[in-house]
């Protein structure tokens, strides 16, 4: 008997947790109405997120554009740093066949003069300029002053003389001229 005491006692027991249970079914059925407007919650949340993942991702794909389009910058002056010695020493050359004009060394001036013009173009093509020289205003941005002189008849700052050509690409100085300056 004892066990059925038990039994009894278990009985009721259950039967109140089954009436919590059919109360808290009750409930939920109470508010299922009102899960729709969280539904709505939940979809504007979800829509906004959307929203800010497409946004992130058109800012990855400007900037990776930008970061692309500096890299090649980057490149190309990196590339014309390493030729600008052969740049100068063409130059050079050049000038000192115009000073030697025998007629075995015509052709060969031409020759020179030629393959200067065609590196002057793939500069130009890569968007790369020489920077102003002589008679120019002096620009400390472009210019670096290696000899600083005075002559009256010249207007201060100019540039008298440049003893190495700059170059730039775009607003971008690749290289800085060497030039004296009179005052």
């Amino acid at each position: 008997m004892s066990q059925s005491k038990e039994k009894h006692r278990k009985d009721p027991e259950e039967k109140q947790d089954l009436g919590l249970e059919g109360d808290l079914l009750s409930e939920t059925e109470e508010v299922t109405p009102e899960a729709e407007p969280s539904s709505e919650e939940e979809l504007r949340e979800l829509n906004d997120r959307y929203l800010r993942v497409c946004a992130d991702f058109d800012n990855f794909r400007r900037r990776s554009r930008q970061d692309r389009a500096a890299s090649y910058d980057e490149a190309v002056m990196d590339t014309i740093r390493t030729l600008l010695p052969v740049v100068d020493s063409l130059d050079g050359a050049l000038k000192a066949a115009e000073a030697c004009q025998s007629e075995e060394t015509r052709e060969f001036t031409q020759g020179l003069a030629l393959i200067a013009q065609q590196l002057s173009q793939a500069l130009d093509k890569l968007g790369v300029t020489e920077i102003e020289g002589e008679g120019s205003e002096f620009d400390p941005k472009v210019h670096q002053a290696v000899i600083h002189g005075e002559d009256q008849d010249l207007p201060e700052n100019r540039v008298v003389e440049v003893y190495q050509k700059g170059y730039r690409k775009g607003d971008r100085v690749i290289r800085h001229s060497m030039v004296r300056v009179v005052n």
